[in-house]
Parts: structure tokens; sequence; C-alpha cells
């Protein structure tokens, strides 16, 4: 008897094709998304081990990192440090590592002059001087990914790999270059990659302008001496490379970590104070460029699951109400069989089965189907990064990670439908009494003023409170996926794009060498453009609650109101220049990781040097971590009078070979902006597609939901037919209905959507990058009115049933 059922059940399933392959539709998406996503995290995993790796393949990524970008080091003085650090901890009882490298380096901001048929070109750059024989951050240059070798003589260099195809640079082209003084001439002898550059984004800041217009070199010592003017072995970088790999503080998570390599770092500052160097000592978890990447990973990592379970537990919440309709529609075969001597464990046992069915096929098209998911968003970040990735494989693990959670999900789906249909009463299914419904007569006498076809939509639509509150819920969750991107993105736009565009009026940033923004200043006053001086720069640190140390930019303005740069105050107010312990303000993502409040005086150190400020103010505006000064009270500090220069071009002016000349390396607004936005559009396009699912499922629940209503009251549209009502009426009923399902659904859709936004923005925001979440009236408008536009276009397939619907067929039970 069970086999019976069991068949009638697939031929029931079978029958409604349409609902049973968007559920199947559903799973597979779940698990194709799941392995899409693990195995991309998986991979990149790969990527960024076999490129950092300290063997003759990888670059062997640099332990600690010690800078002073307003000063440099003799070799002498370099070499004393490296001796005394290395002395130190050979002979330290406490620590085991020894000190497998401590290399100095130079680097410094330039300009590269390019020209080709459309014209010349002044790009903005970053040199780096790497010896040939370098242990510890060196050139990656993977076989197959990269050409030539590493630079050797005093006019050689290698060009970092994700320029040369936009420029159309090849090995053997003459290139120009200059880092504030005179230009020089190098030859390309070489393509490569840096662990520093993954990202191809100017310091300081986390979006890269568009290919081809930032620039990233590798010279050897002796060329950078020759660029740069002075002699051979200066630095302003020290590498260090402690053997092993010590242990580093993530900056995203609540334990501390660092440990092991705060333990070295105390004896970097102390080798430092005995040499009298000063510099900014910062390990992998502080380094930007390198913290970024590995924040970019984990969080590749943690959204498998989430968006895997969301995916299923709107197919889960789809199943439940397709098997409840399937017990309902099976109840008089099932009360024939239970008549017939059926257990109730034959029962339970089928109805489990059909999910499982179900489920199966559906993570068996996603599982074939993941692995071209992956490579396409492996392939999507290689474009994005400019990063080859050599190695792509889908584990075992991450099969089982996806599939397991999936089926168990869609099991217990089943739970509920199959026990309710183990509990059915034969006798009152066979009397007919289970198609009698008494509608509740508080809800009758609430809805008695309205007009009849709108109470009735009304009574009707609420009279499974259950069903009705899973639905919304599917909707929700469909939302949250559809509508948490959208909000999160608009955030991005207004706090990142909106700044640039509103809050700064310059035309060109021209970046100085210290004391070197004369020549800047006559191009300037020769070329009719106004000028502002500024200093900002990398070199600002504080150590948070948990003890950690915590970087972030220094600004110096001459205003905050009325300048080429104004400062939006979300609290506060502006700093007054001259006070006894500097004034400042904080951007608010500071301010909400530190915990500070205005009015508050804390302890940050400058360059290395530390400083009591007072916090008058905070802001808006900046994705990463921010402090203001006045300019005048931040050189006192520093020692620099500016390091950049904005200039408002009159109009029809531009940027020349002469201003390259005489600065570091320069930055046109417009080209910024073009660059944030690709990225912008970039990360819309890939998230887009997570975006676009929730809204398929949304349209899926949606149609799920019109097709149950209509039949479940067949039996009561039927018999109003018969007394008369035409299907014009019942057609405006269900309409009313959908409305009604559709208004609340979209509600309970915007609060999913920003409850999902805030829980991304929270996922993704760390010290380095801090996500606001705003909530953009036309996002949500949009989201309402799309879910209403879904239930409303669900009308005609409920009209569509009522018109072929067998009356005689529906109201027979009446006889009873």
């Amino acid at each position: 008897m069970s086999a019976l059922l069991n068949k009638r059940l697939a031929r029931s399933l079978w029958r409604t094709k349409l609902r049973l392959f968007a559920v199947i539709l559903m799973v597979f998406v779940g698990v194709f998304a799941g392995i899409t996503f693990g195995g991309y995290s998986h991979n990149l995993d790969g990527m960024y081990e076999t490129m950092q790796a300290d063997d003759d393949d990888g670059a062997n990524l640099a332990d600690l990192w010690i800078d002073n970008r307003s000063a440099t080091w003799s070799p002498t003085e370099v070499a004393a440090f490296c001796d005394d650090l290395e002395r130190a901890l050979e002979n330290s009882a406490t620590i085991d590592s020894e000190l497998d490298s401590c290399e100095g380096r130079t680097v410094v901001q330039g300009a590269m002059f390019h020209n080709n048929s459309s014209g010349d070109y002044i790009i903005n750059s970053l040199w780096h001087g790497i010896s040939a024989d370098a242990n510890a951050d060196r050139i990656w240059m993977p076989e197959g990914y990269s050409e030539g070798r590493v630079a050797v003589a005093d006019d050689e260099i290698v060009i970092d790999a994700h320029v040369t195809d936009a420029l159309k640079i090849k090995l053997g082209d003459s290139v120009n270059i200059s880092s504030g003084s005179s230009i020089a001439e190098f030859t390309v002898v070489g393509t490569g990659y840096h662990p520093l550059h993954v990202i191809m984004a100017p310091e300081g800041s986390l979006f890269p302008p568009n290919a081809g217009e930032y620039v990233v070199g590798y010279m050897s010592p002796s060329g950078m001496a020759r660029l740069s003017g002075n002699e051979v072995g200066t630095s302003n970088t020290i590498v260090l490379d402690v053997e092993g790999t010590p242990l580093f503080d993530f900056p995203d998570t609540l334990l501390y970590e660092g440990e092991e390599i705060d333990a070295i770092k105390s004896f970097v500052t102390t080798s430092l104070d005995e040499t009298e160097l000063d510099g900014r000592v910062r390990d992998r978890g502080q380094n930007e460029p390198v913290e970024v990447m590995r924040q970019d990973l984990e969080g590749a990592k943690r959204s498998t699951v989430p968006f895997t379970v969301m995916i299923a537990t709107i197919a889960s919440i789809t199943i439940v109400l397709s098997l409840q309709r399937l017990v309902q529609s099976q109840a008089k075969e099932i009360a024939v069989l239970r008549t017939l001597g059926v257990n109730r464990k034959s029962l339970m046992t089928g109805y489990l089965m059909a999910p499982l069915a179900i489920g199966a096929v559906g993570c068996l098209l996603g599982a074939l189907i993941g692995p071209f998911g992956m490579n396409g968003m492996l392939d999507f970040y290689e474009s994005l990064v400019g990063v080859p990735i050599t190695e792509r494989t889908v584990p075992l693990a991450t099969y089982a990670a996806v599939i397991g959670p999936t089926m168990f999900v869609v099991f217990l789906s089943g739970a509920f439908p199959a026990w309710k249909a183990s509990r059915l009463d034969p006798l009152e299914v066979l009397s007919g009494q289970s198609e009698m419904r008494v509608g509740s007569n508080t809800l009758r006498k609430l809805t008695a003023w309205m007009p009849t076809t709108l109470g009735l939509s009304i009574r009707s639509s609420v009279r499974k409170p259950v069903r009705l509150a899973m639905t919304f819920v599917a909707v929700g969750i469909s939302l949250m996926l559809f509508g948490s991107i959208q909000m999160m993105t608009a955030g991005l736009q207004e706090t990142v794009v909106g700044s640039l565009e509103d809050e700064q009026n310059w035309d060109a940033q021209a970046y100085i060498m210290p004391d070197g923004e004369g020549p800047v200043i006559e191009w300037a006053e020769k070329n009719s453009a106004t000028y502002e001086l500024l200093i900002e720069l990398p070199l600002g640190s504080v150590e948070d609650n948990d003890g950690m140390d915590r970087a972030f930019t220094i600004v110096g303005l001459d205003s905050f109101d009325s300048a080429m740069r104004t400062v939006p105050i979300v609290e506060g107010t502006s700093p007054e220049k001259g006070a006894g312990i500097p004034q400042v303000m904080v951007e608010e993502g500071a301010m909400a990781f530190l915990g500070w409040s205005v009015g508050e005086q804390p302890t940050v150190a400058i360059n290395g040097a530390e400083h009591e400020v007072e916090i008058v103010g905070s802001s808006k505006g900046e994705l990463s971590r921010t402090m203001y000064f006045y300019r005048s009270d931040l050189s006192s500090l520093l020692g620099v009078n500016a390091t950049s220069v904005y200039l408002d071009l009159p109009e029809g002016g531009a940027v020349d070979s002469e201003l390259g000349e005489v600065s570091s390396g320069l930055v046109e607004r417009q080209s910024l902006l073009d660059g944030i936005n690709t990225l912008l559009d970039q990360q819309t396009q890939f998230l887009g597609a997570m975006m676009y699912l929730g809204l398929m499922f949304t349209v899926v629940v949606m149609f799920n939901t019109m097709i149950m209503n209509v039949a479940e009251r067949d039996f009561e549209l039927a018999t109003l037919r018969v007394l008369g009502a035409s299907t014009k009426s019942l057609g405006t009923m269900l309409l009313f209905e959908s409305l009604l399902i559709g208004i609340i659904g979209g509600i309970v859709g915007v609060l999913f959507a920003y409850g999902g936004a805030i829980g991304l923005a929270a996922s993704f925001s760390s010290w380095q990058f801090f996500v606001p979440v705003t909530i953009v009236p036309s996002v949500a408008y949009q989201l309402m009115g799309g879910v209403i536009a879904i239930a409303v276009a669900m009308t005609p397939i409920g009209i569509w049933r009522l018109r072929r619907m067998d009356l005689v067929e529906k109201i027979k039970d009446l006889s009873q």
C-alpha cells in the first residue's frame, strides 16, 4: 500500500511541474552559490600563499616594515640598526626566532612620462629600489604570467604587470620617469608583480584608478640612487624577515593573536631607540595593502555559508508550503489508504522521501555547475586585481560543507507535512467536513464596514496566518539578498563618490618632496591656477582598547569649510589653529571603532612620536580612518610644510610635463572619480548575481503563494461562481489580495533588507575599510514597488485558473 501512495505522490508532484522545477531551482542555486563561493575563497587562499611563499617561486612577504617618509637613513645607519637588532635577537632568552634578513629600501612617489598615438601623459607612479638578491618582498615573476628578469644596472627597471598591457609596454622599451627632480630614462628588462601591490591603488586609497593611470616600478638600488639623487643604499624603509612566520593580530577578530610578533617588535623598538632612528613599525596586520587583501579573502570565506543557508531556507519554506498543499490535495487517497490499514510510519516515510529526492536533484545539478561559477568568479577577480590565479580546484571538503547543510535543511522542510499526513482523520476527510471552514467572527466584524470584495479579500488572505507569515518571511529573505546589496552599494556611492564630487573642487593634486612646493607654486602662478597646500600621510597610529596599534591617515588643511577640500561635520565643530593641545577632527569610522567622543584628549603617535590631541568634531565621507589637523599645527609636529598641492586649473588648463618634472607624482580628480566609479560598477556586477537571485526567488515565492491561495479555495471560489459571482469580481478580489500581500511583504522586505545591509556592512567593515549604511528612500521605494508589482503580476495566473475550473466537480460534495 505504501508503494501505491509513493507512486501517487510522485504523479501528484509531476502534475505541478512548474512549482516542482521552481523548488529544484532554488536548491540548485543554493548549492551552486555555495560551491562557487567556497571554491573561489579556497583558490584565492592558494593564490596568496603562492605569491607570499618563502621559496624560490614566491616573493617572501616580509614580517615587519619600518618606514619614515619625511626623512632618509644613510647606509651606515641602516647597517648599525640591523646589526644591533640581530645581536639582540640572538642573545634573547625569550625568543627563539632569528632574523633572516634586514634590508634597507627606498620607496618614493613619482611620475612616468608616457606618450602614444593619442598624446602625452603624466602618470602618477611609485618606485621601489630592490636589490637583485633581495630576500624579502621580492618581485613575484610567475612562469607564463611575467617576462624578463629583475633590474641590475642603474638604467634598468621592471614594470608591474598590471599596467603593461594598458600602456603597451614591452621588454626593451625605454621609459622616462622622475621622483620630483630631473627626468631619468630607464630600459624595461622585466614585468612582474609585488605582494604589496595586489590592488594597484595609490598609498592611502582603497580604490585603484583606471588601468594605466597608476604605475609601480622596481629598480636596483643604484637605479634608485640615480633617480633620487641620493647615495646608493640610502633608505626610507627597512624590511624585516624573521625565520618562520610569527603570528600577528587580525584586526577584524575579537581575539588577540599578535603576542609572537609583539615580542619581536619590542626588540625592534629598542634597537631603533639605541641607533636613534625614527620610524613607523608595522606588522602584516597593520600594513594596509596586505591586510585589505587578507580581509577580502576572509570575507569570501565567511560569505559562503550565509548565502547558501539563506537560499536553502527560502527553498525549504517553499517545499513546506508545496508539500502541505500536496497533503491537502491527496487527503482522500491518504484517508482511503489509512482505512485499508496502511500505518502512519509508511505515510511519513513517503512524505519524507519527497523533499530528499527534490534536494538530491538540486544538489547534483549545483555540484555539476558550481565549478563553472567558481571559474567565472576567479576570472572576474583576475580582471579586477590583475593578478593571475595559477591553480584552480574545488576540494571535496567544500562539496561536503555545502551539500550537507542544504540536504539537512531540505529534509527538515518535509518533516511537518509528513507528520500532518500521518495524522489525517479518515472519517473527517471522507465525510467532506475537511472542506468546510468557518471564518473568524472577529475578523468578519472588523471588515464589516468595508466593500464586500475588499472585506472578503482580507478575510481570505489571513485565514491561514501561519502560511501567510511563512510567505512574508520567504519574501523578506529574498529581498534581503536583493535589497541589502542595493542599500550597501548606495551607501558606498554616497560616501565615496559623493564626498569627492561635492566636498572637493580641485582639478589636480601634485605630490612633492619635503620643502618642494616652491616650483609647483611657480608653475601654478605662471599658468593662472589657484593652489592650496596640504599635508596627507598615512603616518598616524593609536593604541585601541585591546592594546592593538591602529594606523590612520593624517591630513593637514588650511581651512575646513571654504577650501578646495571641505570636511563635512557630523558632530562638534571645526578645529582652531594654534591651541596649546592641537585640535583635530576624526572621521566617524575611527570614532566608532575606538569608542571616542567629542571632547576627549587621546594620545596618538605621529610618525612614531607620541602627541596629545583634542577631538573637537567628527566628520564623514572617508572609507579609511582619518584625522584632520590645521596644516600649521601638523607641520610643527612633523617638520614638513606640505606633502602635496591642490591645483584648481583655469578653464581649458591642463597639467603638463613641466609640472610633472617639478612634482613627485600627479593625480587628476576626474581620473580618481573614474577609477572609483569603475570599481564600484565592477563590484555591483559581481554582487548583482546574488542580488537578482533574490529577485528571482521573490517571483517564485509570490507565484507559489498565488497558486496555493487559489488551489486551497477551489471549493469556496466555485461556490461563489455558482451563486452568481462573475470572474471579473472574483479577479478583483484576487487583485486586492495580491495588493495586500504585496504591501505587507514589501514592508517586511525593506526591513529585512535594511537588517541585511547592516549585517553585510558589519561583516565587510574593519579598521581599514568602514562601510556606512544609510536608508536611501529611492531604494526603499524600489523594493516596495517591485514586490507589489510582482504580486499584482501573479493575479492573471489566478484568474486563468478560475476560468478553467470545473464547477460541478468542485461543489459536488455539497450533496453530502
